[in-house]
């Protein structure tokens, strides 16, 4: 049995320790966000997630060696910017390749919030739409989003101190 957190929630999978963490997000999670796409050739990026930081190809990783490893799917990043992102920059066409390559960019800017255009460019996950430049104008604008300083927030109204 494994012992792990997806998306913020300790989790003990009941699954052959060889069993693939796509399998156990898909099928012990119920989380289906993540995709299959090369059949576990761990070539199209599709099955990335996040693991302790570090984008990873889910398909290609077995359970038991992620004892008291901290998951992030698709599902963990639904207030991401780069979610958001992607969404306003509307590089989401079929939305196959998008989960696997919304961990990858999310990871990306954690390690790097400048990423330059070739570090953008070496991402493994392939979208087979052609979405590409869409894609690399999303990582971008969340880039930006996540180094623009907070906006401030509302003037709070002045204390009322009653009268002595």
């Amino acid at each position: 049995m494994a012992k792990l957190r997806i998306n913020g929630q300790a989790l003990e999978i009941a699954m052959d320790p060889a069993t693939p963490l796509l399998w156990a997000i898909r099928d012990a999670a119920n989380l289906t966000g993540t995709k299959q796409g090369c059949g576990g050739a761990g070539r199209c990026g599709a099955c990335t997630v996040i693991v302790d930081g570090a984008a990873m190809l889910s398909c290609a990783v077995p359970i038991g060696s992620l004892e008291g490893a901290d998951v992030t799917t698709i599902e963990g990043l639904a207030n991401h910017p780069v979610t958001a992102a992607l969404v306003a920059e509307e590089a989401i066409q079929c939305g196959f390749c998008i989960p696997g390559f919304a961990c990858a960019a999310a990871a990306l800017l954690q390690q790097n919030p400048r990423p330059s255009p070739e570090q953008v460019d070496a991402l493994p996950n392939l979208c087979s739409c052609g979405c590409q430049p869409r894609l690399r104008r999303a990582i971008a604008r969340a880039a930006g989003t996540m180094l623009a300083p907070a906006a401030p927030g509302p003037t709070p109204p002045p204390e009322i101190v009653p009268a002595r």
